[in-house]
């Protein structure tokens, strides 16, 4: 990025944080239409379009693909990183160029980031019980019936991980980059869309419940909802994303400390909650 472009954005992002500060209301022009192509294509590029960029690249290089592999794995977090990319460009795109709004349309504002960051995390180490506490009630039942729940494969491979520098990759990935993308997605773009049509309440319910399917663990369903459900109401609440982003790089910088804790002293044995 050369010099003017980041001199223009800081003052888009200067201007736009103005607007807020002052109580600007925005009119979300995108709606559940637009919603619903950046989903179908986010879903398409990471379970179709990966797996086959994946083996294009190992035919071209001449290659037998293998798993196992410290470059296989470099390269899929590689890949994944520019599906993620493409899929905020595609939202950039359909705010800025298509309907001409602000990114701070989007939640992407500084507007008293300072109180809404403390905000957030205050009520954040006030849903933490409750999220841990879900966790237990979910393993007590599929324990009663005799389910063991399957940890997810983002998991599986952090506690199996052996290279330091692949391992690096992952919980950079989990905490910087996975946090910004989704709470874009989900609640500056999804919930926004929602918004129009059926209010803010249950817009936070549907693009909650959303950001827990997509992280396809049936076990973590209702953690991951109530987590969402504190995102979204951070969001409407504050009118930005930094409450939501710290709150959710917080989330899963702990997640990520209790994962490799378990990891290094107790022979990745974690248990379920």
């Amino acid at each position: 990025m050369d010099h003017e472009t980041e001199k223009y954005l800081f003052k888009l992002l200067k201007a736009d944080t103005a607007k807020v500060r002052k109580g600007t209301v925005f009119n979300y022009r995108w709606n559940i239409t637009d919603a619903i192509k950046v989903f179908f294509f986010y879903m398409l590029l990471m379970f179709v379009g990966m797996p086959l960029i994946t083996r294009a690249i190992y035919a071209i290089s001449g290659h037998a693909t293998n798993t196992y592999t410290v470059g296989y794995r470099y390269l899929v977090l590689f890949i994944s990183f520019f599906i993620n990319v493409l899929i905020c460009s595609y939202v950039f795109y359909i705010v800025r160029i298509k309907y001409g709004q602000s990114v701070a349309a989007l939640g992407l504002t500084f507007a008293d980031l300072s109180s809404n960051i403390k905000l957030g995390i205050k009520k954040y180490l006030i849903t933490l019980p409750v999220i841990i506490l879900a966790g237990f009630i979910i393993n007590l039942i599929s324990t009663y019936y005799g389910i063991m729940p399957e940890m997810q494969d983002v998991v599986q491979w952090v506690l199996g991980e052996r290279s330091f520098f692949v391992l690096f990759s992952l919980v950079f990935f989990g905490v910087v980059v996975a946090p910004v993308v989704e709470e874009i997605l989900f609640r500056g773009f999804l919930q926004s869309a929602l918004k129009n049509s059926m209010g803010g309440q249950y817009a936070t319910l549907v693009s909650s419940a959303l950001f827990a399917a997509v992280h396809m663990d049936a076990f973590a369903f209702l953690q991951i909802f109530i987590l969402g459900m504190l995102l979204g109401n951070l969001y409407e609440r504050t009118q930005t994303l930094a409450a939501s982003v710290v709150v959710h790089i917080l989330h899963n910088s702990l997640t990520l400390v209790f994962l490799l804790y378990f990891k290094f002293f107790f022979d990745g044995k974690v248990p379920v909650f």
